[in-house]
């Protein structure tokens, strides 16, 4: 076959091989092929997905003559054929006993469906790649194909890999938090820079600050391995429970597991940024994703200093008086993007 085949979902696989299989038999009626148009304008993945039906079609003529053609078509002869064609289509929108009643139009559909079937399959095994990103402020809530949630956070980027037999996700930035739908098949798992995540089904937090990677629990239970370049992962460094976090840093081992409150866990998904003993530096850059400019702090002294404080998503512009209020702080503003913390 000269092409190569785009994936589609399985509902619009499943749709575009009836209506082409429609298409073939001598009983198509006028409001059958107005239906057809409309079905085609809904989405642009309804002509594509129609198209390569096309394609498919004529590829499959090359080898109508040959031994595999004519045993198919000796096949569709066959009552059982149609039982066959149930499971592949599951929920179809025509009735394939009247279907059959049609020979052209029994042999279009037993054609398309098989070959569907062993053309998509393949491609299904391999993982679908998406990337996702939320720009200043913005928080997204993402539904993968096996129904998990990922609720993005601001400035934050993840690229996910979803197959028939892997669930990954690669935190690249910022923060996200994980509603993983339970699978003891196939564990999700989470990447981000040397830590990795190992969930069957559970809710946890992964936020990435400067060089160090904080994961939290909800519910469930999750396991974190640290990865190296010469190293297999086995058992876990660390395996949390509901109300337990950790932190990892770049180079350094895991700090003791600690608790954390529900309400603290993921509060960014409400709008509010708690921190408790949190260096500064980690303050400013973890709070500057929800502020359309920059943060500096002049001298690293300030770094490491320890605060505690609550504030509000959309009063992080406000953060740096804020600051200034509780800290031996000086505020300069550069410019209306541009804010720098003084000794």
């Amino acid at each position: 076959m000269s092409e190569i085949y785009m994936q589609f979902s399985d509902q619009v696989n499943q749709q575009a091989a009836e209506w082409f299989t429609l298409m073939q038999s001598g009983d198509v009626s006028a409001s059958d092929r107005e239906a057809l148009q409309a079905w085609l304008a809904e989405h642009s993945d309804h002509d594509k997905a129609f198209k390569q039906m096309e394609l498919l079609w004529q590829d499959l003529g090359d080898v109508a003559d040959t031994a595999e053609g004519r045993a198919l078509r000796q096949s569709v002869e066959s009552e059982s054929i149609a039982a066959r064609l149930q499971q592949l289509l599951m929920a179809p929108l025509i009735n394939l006993k009247n279907i059959f009643s049609v020979p052209t139009y029994a042999m279009a559909l037993a054609v398309v469906c098989i070959a569907v079937g062993a053309l998509m399959l393949p491609i299904a095994k391999e993982p679908v790649t998406v990337y996702y990103s939320t720009q200043h402020g913005e928080i997204k809530t993402i539904v993968l194909a096996d129904n998990s949630e990922i609720t993005l956070g601001a400035k934050s980027a993840i690229r996910t890999h979803i197959s028939e037999s892997d669930r990954t996700v690669e935190l690249l930035n910022g923060e996200a938090f994980f509603d993983i739908a339970k699978d003891r098949q196939k564990p999700f798992s989470v990447a981000v820079n040397d830590v990795l995540i190992e969930v069957v089904g559970t809710q946890f937090n992964v936020q990435k600050i400067r060089d160090a990677v904080n994961v939290a629990v909800l519910e469930g239970i999750v396991k974190v391995f640290e990865q190296a370049a010469s190293q297999t992962v086995s058992l876990p460094d660390v395996v949390l429970t509901a109300g337990q976090k950790v932190v990892k840093s770049n180079d350094r081992a895991f700090e003791s597991v600690t608790a954390v409150s529900s309400s603290d866990l993921g509060a960014w998904r409400l709008g509010r940024l708690i921190y408790r003993d949190i260096s500064l530096a980690d303050i400013v850059a973890d709070a500057g994703r929800y502020f359309d400019g920059k943060i500096i702090l002049q001298s690293d002294d300030l770094d490491e200093v320890k605060v505690t404080m609550t504030l509000r998503t959309d009063q992080v512009g406000q953060l740096p008086e804020m600051l200034a209020q509780t800290l031996p702080l000086k505020v300069q503003v550069i410019s209306e993007k541009l804010i720098l913390l003084k000794k």
